[in-house]
């Protein structure tokens, strides 16, 4: 996981001050993974590296940083000193953060500081940064010399998954742990939600689509999967008369071939409605919801590699 800086910019907004906590290294068996980064400030926290005694020691050492506002990089054997049995080790680095730095990494592709008391920047970490702007460089994080490099993600990817039954639960449950991504879940009942609280699920209860989806962000995708192909229906509709990035119903090459007629008639071309990608998944994996689920997610998955690797054009509808 890269730094992300709307997190960053919001805990500190709502709390002040923080420490964030990001796993540098990884051996072995460990309860989070590279990259995992959690924000600690005096009162509270956001995130986690994975509980238990690392994660209470962690934090314990992290409000101290509050106070002495220094980088501090330690190792954690994962054994019976710390009362856990992962048999692994993760490194972590520890820093301060306040409004000062957020606005400093503003529009900012890379956070690079030095984790020592080092304040000239080594040729090596000098030529990477070189050749990540010239070149296609996939990371999210290196160490080098003591210097930290990390990218910044500016902002998360919204995603609106309309269907809170049992399909769009299993896929809400894949997707919601990625990385940068900013969730609306929508349904019309209350009682067909989980019980389920993510800090970045937000759960919307709507009358009409119309309501919601004027409010949806132009670069949003959709997932849609509601119990009501009248509902499916009015949704690619109400999409189609806004911007969004791309969307995908559920369902059969049948289904959308009656849904393209009624849209042709509802005043929408055929190139627009094309936009709408129709069945998504792959049926190879069944039809139990979270095989269904797997399917969509490892298809959006795909198709966003390919998007980052600028093998499909733009979607967004003009």
């Amino acid at each position: 996981m890269a730094l992300d800086y709307s997190t960053l910019k919001t805990v500190i907004e709502n709390n002040g001050p923080v420490a964030r906590i990001l796993i540098l290294e990884t051996k072995g068996s460990t309860p989070r993974g590279l990259g995992t980064e959690m924000y600690v400030w005096a009162k509270g926290t956001h995130g986690t590296i994975g509980g238990g005694t690392l994660e209470f020691e962690a934090i314990k050492a992290a409000r101290e940083i509050l106070e002495t506002k220094k980088t501090k990089l330690k190792s954690y054997p994962l054994g019976p000193e710390l009362g856990q049995c992962c048999g692994g080790f993760v490194k972590l680095v520890t820093e301060y953060y306040d409004e000062k730095d957020v606005s400093n990494l503003k529009d900012q592709n890379l956070n690079v500081r030095s984790l020592s008391s080092t304040t000239e920047t080594p040729k090596t970490v000098a030529q990477f940064v070189r050749n990540y702007k010239t070149e296609t460089i996939d990371f999210d994080h290196k160490l080098s010399e003591d210097w930290l490099i990390e990218k910044v993600i500016a902002a998360k990817m919204p995603i609106w998954i309309w269907g809170a039954g049992h399909v769009g639960s299993a896929i809400l449950s894949l997707m919601a742990p990625l990385p940068n991504l900013e969730i609306y879940w929508l349904d019309t009942e209350s009682s067909r939600f989980p019980d389920l609280e993510l800090s970045n699920v937000h759960k919307i209860i709507y009358e009409t689509p119309e309501q919601f989806i004027k409010r949806a962000q132009p670069n949003a995708e959709h997932l849609i999967l509601t119990y009501s192909h009248k509902i499916d229906l009015e949704i690619c509709d109400k999409i189609l008369n806004h911007d969004f990035q791309w969307a995908g119903l559920i369902g059969s090459k049948t289904k959308f071939t009656r849904f393209k007629k009624k849209l042709v008639s509802f005043g929408h071309s055929k190139d627009k409605i094309d936009r709408i990608q129709c069945p998504i998944g792959y049926k190879k994996y069944g039809k139990h919801p979270q095989q269904i689920a797997l399917g969509v997610v490892v298809n959006w998955m795909e198709r966003n590699h390919q998007m980052q690797k600028g093998l499909i054009l733009d979607q967004k509808i003009a």
